[in-house]
C-alpha cells in the first residue's frame, strides 16, 4: 500500500499591504529651549551611609525599650509603622547592641538593611527598609526577628518495622 504526500500552497492570510494616505500636518512649530533644570528642580536627598543608619536603627530601638519617647522618630518613620512601634510592648532586656549592617540598594529610593542585635543573652535578627521621600529617608518596614520561644519539638523517631513470621 502506497500513500501519497503532496504539499499544496495555502492562499495568503493576510492582505496584501496598501500605501497609506497622506496626511495632513500643518507645520509643526519648534521646541523651545528649557531652562536648566538645576535651578528648578531641588535634588534629592543622598542616601545616608552605614553609621548613620546604624543610628537610626538604634533611635527605633531606644523606643522599643522606651528609653527614648516615641515623638522623637516620627519624622523618622512612616506613619503606620509609627503607630505600630508606639504601641508596641516594651522590648524585654536591658541595652542592645548593633552588630555589623548588611546593606543593599534594590531600587535609588530605596535601601534594605539588616543586623543582628545584642540584648543580653539574647541575639535578635533586624530587618528594615527606607524610602526616600521628598523630606528625606522614611524607614518603612521594621522588623525584630526573635528566636521561638519554649523548647523546640523533638523529631519523633520512626516507629519500628513489625515482620510478621512466616
Amino acid at each position: 500500500m502506497t500513500i501519497d504526500h503532496r504539499m499544496t500552497t495555502l492562499a495568503p492570510f493576510e492582505p496584501a499591504p496598501r500605501p497609506r494616505p497622506a496626511r495632513n500636518r500643518p507645520e509643526s512649530r519648534p521646541v523651545r529651549d528649557l531652562p536648566p533644570a538645576d535651578r528648578l528642580v531641588t535634588p534629592l536627598p543622598e542616601p545616608p551611609d552605614d553609621r548613620r543608619l546604624t543610628q537610626r536603627l538604634n533611635t527605633i530601638l531606644e523606643v522599643l525599650g522606651r528609653r527614648r519617647a516615641a515623638a522623637q522618630i516620627e519624622h523618622l518613620v512612616d506613619p503606620a509603622l509609627f503607630a505600630r512601634l508606639r504601641d508596641h510592648p516594651r522590648l524585654p532586656g536591658t541595652r542592645h547592641r548593633i552588630g555589623p549592617l548588611h546593606v543593599c540598594h534594590p531600587s535609588d529610593t530605596a535601601i534594605e538593611a539588616c543586623a543582628t542585635i545584642r540584648s543580653g543573652p539574647r541575639v535578635l535578627a533586624l530587618a528594615a527598609r527606607f524610602q526616600q521621600t521628598r523630606s528625606g529617608w522614611v524607614c518603612m518596614r521594621f522588623h525584630l526577628l526573635a528566636p521561638r520561644t519554649g523548647p523546640m519539638r523533638a523529631v519523633q523517631p520512626a516507629a519500628p518495622v513489625r515482620r510478621l513470621a512466616a
